[in-house]
């Protein structure tokens, strides 16, 4: 959806659509990445040079109370926004350095027909986030656990 028929559905609901705002939406459209509040903040101030964090911050929860995005669920160190999408989501998410990775293969087919038969729900979606390490990150340990240990030799220590 582009910036200016999301600033439409705003006012369609009430919500007045500020020069801040847009510059919030336009970064949010023209991305289709998982981004945190300081990223959105750092984008919007390439278009508003004036917008505040406050602001920020207060147009995505707005915008989350309406469901155009949603939170990513993430751990306490990080939150992640996302685009709204219908039916359901997944995630790969790194524990190290936060980056989110959505990707589509869903074989839930079956699991959501038992949850259908047992629990009698009608389910209409469901999101999926899978935490761990990046490559990048599994990377960057594994030559900090070569150095660490070429270190521990050099001192005449070959164990830990």
């Amino acid at each position: 959806m582009d910036p200016k028929t999301l600033a439409q559905s705003l006012t369609k609901r009430g919500v007045k659509v500020t020069r801040s705002r847009l510059a919030v939406l336009r970064v949010l459209t023209d991305t289709p990445e998982h981004l945190k509040v300081a990223e959105v903040h750092r984008r919007a101030r390439q278009i508003d040079g004036q917008i505040g964090l406050a602001s920020v911050y207060r147009t995505m929860d707005l915008l989350a109370r309406l469901q155009f995005i949603k939170h990513v669920h993430m751990d306490h160190r990080h939150r992640h926004y996302a685009r709204a999408t219908d039916g359901h989501c997944h995630h790969l998410v790194c524990r190290s350095c936060g980056v989110v990775v959505e990707f589509s293969d869903c074989q839930t087919d079956q699991l959501v027909r038992t949850l259908t038969r047992r629990t009698r729900f009608r389910i209409e979606g469901h999101c999926m986030d899978f935490f761990g390490q990046c490559p990048d990150c599994r990377r960057r340990a594994g030559a900090s656990r070569r150095s660490s240990h070429l270190n521990r030799l050099a001192q005449g220590r070959p164990h830990a």
